[in-house]
């Protein structure tokens, strides 16, 4: 895949928007490549997080441990990122990310990730909407499991 094709992907994703041409493309210049096949994991959870990550190709499962085994949370696809939030708090990967068929992404050194959006306000605050979207995702997550417990 052509920068270019990597910037059309990437330019659509709504946290790069806001980003200028040049700035969009310096990323992808500095970024690393990945090829994964099906069932192969790009992280697990509890990993420590020095990259940030845009599909773009294929589909990767978003995976939580529970005392059953991994639990599937979400489906993540072509122009979506995964990586963010643990590459914002520093901590720990909450969740393993698993190529659902054969995958392409591009990942961004978690230090210039956070520095670039950090630099333009109207990145930082789709920022903030997208992890304020993934927390209630997971809360919605988490009461679902919870009533299916009760309920067993």
């Amino acid at each position: 895949m052509s920068i270019e094709d990597e910037y059309e992907i990437l330019s659509r994703i709504e946290l790069f928007e806001s980003l200028d041409s040049i700035q969009l493309k310096r990323l992808i210049f500095v970024s690393q490549r990945y090829q994964l096949q099906a069932g192969e994991y790009l992280f697990r959870q509890n990993d420590t997080s020095d990259t940030v990550f845009a599909i773009i190709q294929g589909e990767c499962s978003v995976l939580v441990n529970s005392n059953h085994g991994e639990i599937a949370i979400a489906v993540q696809g072509v122009g979506e990122l995964v990586g963010e939030m643990a590459a914002i708090s520093g901590e720990p990967r909450n969740a393993s990310i698993r190529a659902d068929c054969a995958c392409e992404v591009i990942g961004f050194e978690a230090g210039l990730f956070v520095s670039t959006v950090t630099n333009h306000p109207k990145t930082a605050l789709m920022m903030m909407k997208i992890l304020a979207e993934r927390v209630l995702i997971l809360r919605k997550q988490l009461e679902r499991l919870s009533n299916r417990q009760l309920h067993t």
